[in-house]
């Protein structure tokens, strides 16, 4: 909740802190700079020219397969330059470099550790070892390149107060404390030095002392409004209540524009279930510009997992709109509304908002995709076609875009270019059978459109051989069998499988019927017909009719007629239902 954010526990610290000898620091936490690649134009041993050279091509082509991403490339390359030089400090650091990326913080150490070795006045081969060293929770040994990085560069006292902090972290306490009071007496008394002892003090469950930190601070800074909501946090996780929010009404009389203390009083109320206050400091909060949006993005994602109860809707879209005000330029915001609409099903607004986010963030191919499929789940073929060719000039090997595509032209009978566009998308998709399974029986759907009928076999029977559970593929391959009349023995085991899996989808029992009525085993075909029936279906006016077409069959007339009317009344449109009805007798479909 906000009140974290106002406590100022060691790792901000470490990760970096504001001017040192500031009395008034803002809040946000400024990070340390990125290590620079080191100078290498003077290796650590004497090379040949040739050797030189080759080194120099060596370490620069990697450097560049590195900077594409090729790293296998990039190591082998760096791997190389040491069998060439084996002291290059330099190529010891690229190659932790690429461990760090990896989260290969063990390796990434030895080969740091060995850089540092071979160049121990490099301050960014020392950084890194900083970074790696935490990682791997070696926080005594961070420490101590910070005493060796404040040698290297006195002009910088930021060092020594991240070896201070480090000391704590590593649970020296005693030794922490005896570092910032030597700090004191050699820099003079500053913020970083009060709340990292106020921190090591709350460490030790000293809290008078921690207190006592805090109204040092205070007295010394009366004007900074900031540390009267470090004490007001204090406070509140002591349970004072009261002298809680003293310290956070002295802020808003301070600085009524301070972000943080609205979204610490509004966590503060939130504790006393007061939802009026609660969301007016919430909206104050949000409506701050100069307010980070991850503390409030925290703050509204954590009510929300709390069950949002002391919201609103309207509250929570006005919330919404206020960090959308706030921060116009970035897209969080809007994802917040694609999630409020999407979660109350109003699909239209959520997809225009996803729409805005793209208008100016069209490299992220998640939201992309989010797009596609509210065109998909509105039946927007005709967007889902357009959009996702907008999506694939960004990204041409995403295979989910082919198959989104694909059911866009499939939906508008657009059959030949649909087969352009799957040619395409198998170029990209490698090796993956469900994905390979998909597209395939888009080709097999497209060429029985087209009237190809023996090609469009031939990719069903590819599809089945690559994902046998493929229930769509093989429903509709069994289907299509069976009103042609052919193989209707591969057909009936084909879509007893579908069946046997899928026991309550009413188009798989549809299917399963059609083939025993195609089979004129017409009892099996009104049992299973039946319990389709029975199952909820969106294409319920086409079974019904089906179900008529059997009693025909079965001899009993006068209830497919019955059934035949009752499938128009239900939707459907058929010209071949209204001779049927006409004539009273069944009528072979041109498919049939």
């Amino acid at each position: 909740m906000a009140k974290k954010n106002h406590i100022v526990v060691f790792l901000i610290i470490l990760i970096g802190l504001s001017s040192v000898f500031s009395c008034k620091v803002s809040r946000k936490v400024v990070l340390s700079a990125e290590p620079k690649i080191a100078n290498t134009d003077t290796l650590e041993v004497k090379l040949s020219p040739e050797s030189r050279k080759e080194f120099e091509y060596l370490f620069i082509e990697g450097l560049k397969q590195k900077s594409l991403g090729n790293i296998d490339e990039a190591i082998k390359l760096f791997s190389r330059c040491l069998e060439i030089d084996a002291r290059s400090s330099a190529t010891f650091y690229e190659m932790a470099n690429i461990h760090v990326s990896k989260d290969d913080f063990q390796s990434s150490m030895f080969l740091l550790e060995k850089a540092v070795q071979l160049n121990p006045d490099n301050q960014y081969y020392r950084l890194l070892l900083v970074k790696v060293y935490q990682q791997n929770k070696l926080y005594e040994k961070a420490a101590e390149q910070y005493e060796a990085l404040s040698k290297l560069v006195p002009s910088n006292p930021e060092f020594l107060f991240y070896q201070a902090a480090l000391i704590a972290i590593a649970g020296k306490s005693d030794q922490a404390l005896s570092f910032y009071n030597a700090l004191e007496q050699k820099l003079g008394y500053s913020e970083p030095i009060a709340l990292g002892r106020e921190q090591v003090y709350l460490q030790m469950g000293n809290k008078p002392a921690a207190y006592g930190e805090l109204e040092k601070l205070i007295k010394a800074y009366p004007t900074v409004s900031k540390y009267y909501g470090l004490l007001a946090d204090l406070y509140l996780a002591d349970k004072d209540r009261v002298k809680a929010l003293e310290n956070y009404n002295r802020v808003i009389q301070l600085d009524p524009n301070d972000g943080f203390v609205h979204l610490s009083l509004a966590d503060f109320y939130l504790e006393a279930n007061d939802s009026a206050k609660c969301f007016d400091h919430l909206n104050l909060a949000f409506l701050n510009g100069e307010l980070d949006l991850e503390p409030k993005a925290q703050m509204y994602l954590g009510i929300l997992k709390g069950g949002g109860s002391i919201l609103s809707d309207s509250r929570q879209l006005e919330l919404i709109h206020s960090l959308v005000k706030a921060h116009p330029k970035d897209e969080r915001p809007l994802t917040f509304l694609v999630d409020y609409y999407q979660n109350k099903k109003q699909l239209e607004a959520a997809r225009a908002q996803m729409r805005k986010i793209l208008m100016f963030k069209k490299d992220h191919y998640p939201y992309w995709e989010h797009l596609l499929l509210f065109n998909n789940d509105l039946k927007d073929w005709k967007a889902i076609n357009e959009e996702s060719q907008q999506a694939l000039s960004y990204f041409p090997e995403q295979p989910m875009i082919y198959i989104l595509k694909s059911v866009g032209l499939i939906q508008q009978k657009k059959y030949t270019e649909l087969l352009a566009v799957i040619d395409s998308g198998l170029v990209h998709v490698k090796n993956d059978p469900k994905i390979l399974s998909q597209l395939y029986t888009y080709r097999a759907e497209a060429f029985y459109y087209l009237k190809r009928y023996n090609d469009a076999f031939d990719v069903f029977d590819k599809v089945v051989a690559l994902d046998p559970d493929n229930y769509m593929a093989l429903n509709n391959y069994a289907y299509y069998l069976s009103i042609r009349g052919e193989r209707l023995a591969v057909a009936e085991k084909l879509s007893a499988k579908v069946v046997q899996n899928n026991p309550d989808n009413a188009t798989y029992l549809d299917t399963y019927a059609w083939v025993f009525f195609m089979k004129k085993d017409f009892q099996l075909a009104k049992f299973y017909m039946e319990i389709a029936l029975s199952k909820t279906s969106e294409d319920t006016a086409v079974l019904i009719e089906h179900y008529g077409d059997i009693l025909y069959f079965l001899g009993d007339k006068s209830n497919a007629l019955i059934q035949w009317k009752k499938s128009v009344e239900k939707g459907n449109k058929s010209k071949v239902l209204i001779q049927k009805i006409a004539q009273k007798r069944f009528i072979k479909t041109k498919e049939d």
